[in-house]
């Protein structure tokens, strides 16, 4: 699991680095590459480059960090360690949304059977099982929620809210996504991101949009009344995310060399 206090760190060091750098001559060769391709539409070479955290915006908004320079702002969203957890929200909001997009009421019920566990669509249910319980016993369910989830037009609307964009009305949206430190790093563009994950479904057990996963926070399996209101929560893991954005740089590289 990624440690969310580590992870806030290598952001603040990041925007550390940057400011104390102050001018983009004076950084190491892994942050010019990457803040190159960032502002790969204006010339940053001599120029003053700014970092903070986004300003009047909620916590929980996707871009981490924001780059400035020559009055151009980018939306940064900072990656590291293992096991990402890149979004998480209320199961009825997130059933609201798919409903919105088009996915039919017979897989958002599915996806509620999966969820709980129990039998029923809001938690009631007096058995609980597993996930893997689950999957094992209605395959067909889960076959039919990827089959949906993994349309490409409603990927493209997904990856918005999971990776882009989130569910706050009105919020910067990412155009980089960077895993790593302030010395080394792969980063990769929204766009190049989308592509990449549209090209990139398999038919698997677990839910999955392309290679996201979902899962509840916590399944409370044991009743423990202390993290039963984490039932309630559905999250979106990206376990792959260093290994995609190693394939993704490596196809980026190989276009260029061409």
């Amino acid at each position: 699991m990624s440690n969310n206090k580590d992870g806030f760190d290598n952001e603040l060091d990041i925007i550390k680095y940057i400011n104390s750098k102050n001018n983009f001559n004076n950084m190491n060769d892994n942050m010019q590459k990457f803040l190159l391709q960032l502002f790969n539409d204006i010339n940053i070479k001599n120029q003053t480059i700014f970092a903070s955290k986004p300003v009047g915006f909620p916590k929980n908004i996707k871009p981490d960090i924001v780059i400035s320079a020559l009055g151009k702002q980018k939306f940064v969203s900072i990656k590291k360690g293992s096991g990402n957890s890149v979004h998480q929200e209320d199961l009825k909001d997130f059933t609201k949304y798919l409903l919105s997009i088009g996915i039919s009421e017979e897989t958002i019920f599915y996806l509620r059977e999966f969820h709980y566990g129990d039998g029923t669509i809001d938690g009631s249910g007096a058995t609980r099982i597993s996930a893997k319980e689950f999957k094992n016993k209605y395959p067909e369910k889960i076959k039919q929620i990827n089959l949906e989830f993994n349309n490409p037009e409603i990927l493209k609307k997904l990856f918005n809210r999971f990776l882009f964009i989130g569910n706050i009305p009105n919020a910067p949206i990412v155009d980089m996504i960077y895993y790593g430190s302030v010395d080394k790093g792969i980063w990769a563009k929204n766009t190049d991101v989308e592509k990449y994950l549209l090209n990139c479904y398999t038919n698997k057990e677990a839910i999955m949009f392309s290679q996201l996963s979902y899962q509840v926070w916590n399944r409370c399996l044991n009743f423990n009344p202390k993290t039963e209101n984490r039932r309630h929560i559905m999250q979106i893991k990206w376990a792959s995310l260093e290994n995609d954005l190693t394939n993704i740089t490596k196809q980026r590289s190989n276009n260029f060399e061409k």
